[in-house]
This record gives structure tokens, sequence and C-alpha cells, in this order.
């Protein structure tokens, strides 16, 4: 399996643009840690921590489709090169100034996502233009890895960098990191755009937002696309949900320290992943239908979910350390159990034609889903409580499992039937 990725270490563009991506995603997760839990020890409120998410999501909103329209427009090697180098300023702004105000950070925030929606497709668009077809698969693999490698390494050591150096060191360290970034993308060849300006730019936005209206009446008019794709919508959402209040998680739930929420929380949850991504492929391959994995998935959610509201908190301290990150990891592998095979389906079931349609603005969906879901769950937790939050998501999973098991062969037999 390493030989297989030979061929794209040996390939200096290829390496250019790949340090670049794992010092950018290792760097927006300890940040986003880091903001979490300042916000969080400052305000006690988990709203604050609800908003710092609706900040990160605005610009994807009203910015994302005119940036991934306008990254084949200009050098897709200046976009990169800009975007970090301004990314890095931004932080070590934010590092020098961060005393005046605590709400600076939604400033930062803001500024951070609004240069990402720039450079995230730019990164996307540059990789078939340094790497050669055949190992395109492999890039992206490696891609996905690495990324779910940071989100690991990001939040689980990112209250130890805090703790260990102090919150200015770590805020210079994440700005160092955006600076290396933007020093390995300057060796990158030009890649000049083809295209020009305003005319194609302004078609590429009507294209854009013209897909999603055939993507959404598609999805619609057919059950059997409907179902999955709202599932994967839920499941998307209610990440958000937990990711914003993992402050308030660590502190009620788990009675650890901030600094160490990473660790007890984020590491069990993406080893819990992997797991489940390797156990979800290996069933479907051994001719486990789609359905079944996600009926088992969605029973093991609900009872972790009613395992972290009733049990963990009750217990002493040595009980919760060992049993903490196990519920967590379970929880991890679940969630992706869902993901798969509800994924997999929906990529089978709808036509190749519309398939770009479907998947191609899924995120974009999913970031305006998730604004208002994201605030009501904050303002649930400031004012009845973590476990209360926790025990409504565990009842929507048990009812989205009670409606697979009546109703979801229906609704599939009736999609395809139509």
């Amino acid at each position: 399996m390493i030989s297989d990725y030979k061929p794209l270490l040996k390939n200096p563009k290829f390496v250019y643009i790949w340090v670049s991506q794992v010092l950018s995603q290792l760097t927006i997760n300890i940040m986003n840690f880091l903001l979490l839990t300042r916000l969080f020890e400052k305000t006690g409120s988990s709203i604050a921590t609800s908003f710092l998410w609706v900040i990160y999501a605005l610009p994807a909103i009203f910015i994302g489709p005119l940036a991934a329209a306008s990254v084949d427009m200009v050098s897709r090697r200046k976009m990169l090169v800009v975007t970090n180098f301004l990314q890095s300023l931004t932080i070590l702004a934010y590092a020098l100034l961060h005393q005046t105000s605590l709400f600076l950070l939604y400033g930062v925030a803001l500024s951070y996502s609004f240069l990402n929606q720039f450079y995230v497709p730019a990164e996307a668009a540059t990789l078939p233009s340094v790497v050669k077809k055949p190992y395109l698969p492999q890039a992206n693999g490696l891609f996905f890895l690495t990324q779910q490698a940071s989100l690991i390494l990001g939040f689980g050591f990112a209250g130890i960098l805090k703790q260990v150096f102090g919150f200015d060191t770590t805020l210079y360290l994440c700005a160092a990191f955006l600076f290396l970034a933007f020093v390995s993308v300057l060796f990158l060849p030009e890649l000049k755009s083809q295209h020009t300006l305003p005319k194609e730019f302004e078609e590429a936005i009507g294209k854009f937002f013209e897909r999603i209206l055939e993507g959404y009446r598609f999805i619609k008019e057919k059950k059997s696309i409907l179902v999955p794709f709202v599932l994967l919508l839920t499941i998307q959402v209610s990440l958000a949900i937990v990711t914003v209040n993992i402050p308030v998680i660590a502190a009620d739930v788990f009675k650890v320290p901030l600094n160490s929420a990473g660790v007890a929380i984020v590491v069990p949850a993406g080893v819990g992943a992997i797991v489940g991504a390797l156990i979800a492929s290996k069933l479907l391959k051994i001719g486990w239908r789609k359905k079944r994995v996600i009926d088992m998935s969605l029973t093991l959610i609900t009872l972790t979910l009613f395992l972290l509201v009733f049990i963990l908190p009750e217990i002493p301290d040595t009980g919760r350390v060992i049993l903490g990150p196990l519920i967590i990891l379970l929880a991890g592998a679940s969630f992706v159990g869902m993901i798969i095979p509800a994924q997999t389906f929906l990529q089978e079931a709808t036509p190749g034609g519309l398939r770009g349609r479907v998947f191609g603005n899924f995120w974009f969906l999913a970031t305006i889903a998730t604004i208002f879901p994201v605030i009501f769950s904050g303002t649930i937790a400031e004012l009845f409580g973590i476990r209360l939050l926790l025990f409504l998501l565990g009842a929507l999973t048990l009812t989205g499992l009670i409606f697979s098991k009546k109703l979801g062969q229906k609704f599939i037999e009736e999609g395809f039937s139509g």
C-alpha cells in the first residue's frame, strides 16, 4: 500500500501542495480548539461558542460560490500564495492584539474563513495540474488521510500546546505554520487560467445556482434520493452541534479541564471514525445491506448518547476516564457507519448526469441548514444544560431508527418505482 504513494512523494510539485494542505489543516483545527475553549473560559456561554461556528459559516454561504467560480479565472498559484500569506498575517495580528478585546476572535474567524473560501477550491483545482491522472486517486486518498490526521492532532494536542507554551505562543506557532505553507506554494509552477473575467465569471456564478435548483428539484421528487440525502444532512448538522459544544461536554459530562477536551473527546472520535470506516466498508463488501448497516449504526449512536446523558456523569472519576473515551470511540464509529452506506446508496441511486448537482452542492446546502440548529443548540445548552441537548439528539436518532425500521424500505421501493 505504501508503494502506491511513492510516485507522489517523488513528485516535488505534489509535495509542495501537500505540505501546504497539511499545515493549513493542522492550523485551522488548532485555531478552532483555541477559539472555542477561550470563548468558553471567558464567557461560560455555549451560545457564544455556537455563534463562532455561525461566523465561520457566513463566508461559505455568501462568498463561497463566488470564490469557487473565481478559481478558474486567475492564477491558482497566486491564489494559494496570497491566501496562505494573508491567513498567516491574520493570526499574527490576532496574537498581538487579542488582549484588547475578547470578541476580536470573531473577526479572526470571519477573516480566516473568508480567505479559506478561496484557498480550498484553489488547492483542489491545483491537484490535477501537478499530479498525473493515474495517480489522482492516491493523491486524493492521501489528502483525505492527512485531513483526518490533522483533525485528530490539531484538536487532540492544541490543549497540550496551550498548557505548555501558553495561548500567545501557540498562536505564533499557528502563524508560523501558515507562513511555511506560504513558502511551500511559492515553489509551485505558475498555473495560469485559460479563462477571462468578467463574462465567464458571471456565467459560472449563474450556473452554480442553476445547478443547486436542478439538484433540489431532483432530490425533492425522488424519495429514494431524499431519504439518504436528509440523513446525511442531519448527520452534518448533528456533528456541527456536538463540535461547538465540546467545551461544555468536557466540563459538564466528562468533567475534565478544557485543555484536555481534545484528548478526551476528539482523539477517540477520530480513531472511532477510522475504525467505523473500515468496519462499514467490510460489512458492505461481505454482503450486508446498506439499510442494515445504517440501522445498526443508529442503534449504537442512540445508545452512546443516552450513556453520555445518564451514566457517564454519575460514575467516579476513574471510571469516566476509562469509559468516556470508549463511548466517544463507539459514537465516532457509529456516525461513520451511517455516512458510508448512505453516501454509497446516494451515489448508486443518483443518475450520472445529476450526480454532480446532488453532491457538488451538498456542503453549501449543509452549511445553510446548520446555522439555526447550531444557534438553537447553544441556547438549549445555556438554559437547560448540555445533558438535555444530548438527550434530544438521542431522541432524534431513536426517532430516525424507528422511522427506518417501519417506513425506510417502503420509501426506498416507492422511490425506485417512481
